[in-house]
């Protein structure tokens, strides 16, 4: 839904919540460019050890520095492809196509997607981000659907990425399906074989590279094997926990709203009020992906680069005090969530657990 489609104060306070961030959009590309080239490398770097030295204990290691690189990579893909990375789409472009190679993304497909995401923000039947289930809607599924939405929400968190892996990224961003009914179909095939060419290439630099350190390895498949689990499926896994991680949180707590009627929520300010500005302590800074996680400042102005979304936050949270959802994150805080977000009772606009369905209606 486009600004122009909003009632009129919603228009009013999304257009000023937004023009109060403008200051701090990119002003340059050189540096987006460098900070990506440099990341970029680093991963280049982190694969070119692991196939370096064969030990699987090694390449176990190395599993997790590469899944937090691309998961870094990941949200520089996500800022080119809301333009708000650098000044030049030019950069945004190669920026975007080529950070998302790890995490395995469709640029086009993504963005697409991502752009219904922040349209529909919170609106069930449009936005597809962790939308919560209906008592009704969880008691119409085949029971081994219902077993994996209890997973996904599990206590222990390990669903995050699973969710994810199988309703958002198999789905929509691997490859572009008619029903979905994209445009520029293509266009986005021409991007979906782009990834995929990029994916054969590295695949023959590595073989290439193989072949240049140790030519007897080239032949042996158990270390091939190794080096495809260690250094791509496993940080590819962590990468989509660490994605799901975020896309959960960022839309659901016991304060969060979702809705199932658009007049309804056309009537509410979403953008500000259903997103969560998560907070962490200093010594969980370098751990987490903390800087998606001032959402609420991302979803009012796209156009703001995650790595100042923390002063944008701030900012909003100034004008608007308790109005933006900001908890403090800490893992017993998490599995709460989890055990309290599990489905939703859009009528009373409440958060439900999965023990609701078993109660007789």
């Amino acid at each position: 839904m486009s600004d122009q489609t909003l009632p009129g104060h919603h228009l009013e306070v999304a257009t000023s919540a937004r023009s109060d961030l403008r200051a701090w959009h990119a002003e340059s590309w050189v540096r987006p460019l460098a900070v990506f080239a440099a990341t970029f490398a680093l991963w280049i770097g982190v694969v070119g050890v692991g196939l370096w030295v064969e030990h699987w204990l090694v390449r176990a290691a190395l599993g997790v520095p590469l899944a937090l690189l691309s998961g870094r990579l990941f949200t520089l893909a996500h800022d080119a492809g809301h333009g708000s990375y650098s000044t030049s789409r030019a950069v945004n472009a190669v920026v975007g196509r080529l950070a998302f190679v790890p995490s395995v993304h469709v640029f086009g497909l993504w963005r697409h997607h991502h752009d219904l995401h922040h349209r529909y923000t919170n609106l069930r039947g449009r936005d597809f981000v962790w939308t919560p289930l209906s008592v009704d809607e969880y008691r119409a599924l085949p029971s081994r659907r219902q077993t994996l939405h209890r997973a996904f929400r599990h206590p222990s968190s390990l669903g995050l990425g699973l969710h994810y892996a199988t309703e958002i990224w198999a789905p929509r961003m691997v490859w572009p399906r008619k029903h979905h009914g994209l445009p520029n179909r293509r266009g986005l095939i021409a991007d979906t074989l782009l990834l995929y060419g990029l994916l054969v290439s590295a695949g023959v630099a590595v073989w290439a590279f193989m072949r240049h350190v140790d030519p007897d390895r080239v032949g042996d498949v158990a270390s091939w094997i190794s080096a495809a689990v260690f250094l791509f499926v496993l940080p590819l896994i962590g990468t989509h926990w660490l994605i799901g991680f975020v896309i959960y949180l960022n839309h659901t707590h016991p304060d969060v709203v979702w809705y199932d009627d658009a007049g309804e929520w056309a009537q509410h300010e979403v953008q500000l009020e259903g997103s969560t500005g998560l907070r962490f302590r200093p010594v969980r800074h370098a751990l987490m992906p903390r800087r998606i996680m001032n959402h609420t400042a991302h979803h009012v102005d796209p156009g703001v680069p995650l790595e100042r979304l923390a002063e944008a936050q701030g900012h909003l949270v100034d004008i608007y005090g308790d109005r933006i959802v900001t908890p403090e994150f800490s893992w017993g805080w998490l599995r709460d969530v989890l055990d309290d977000c599990q489905l939703y009772d859009y009528d009373g606009r409440r958060w439900l657990t999965f023990d609701a369905a078993q109660v007789s209606p």
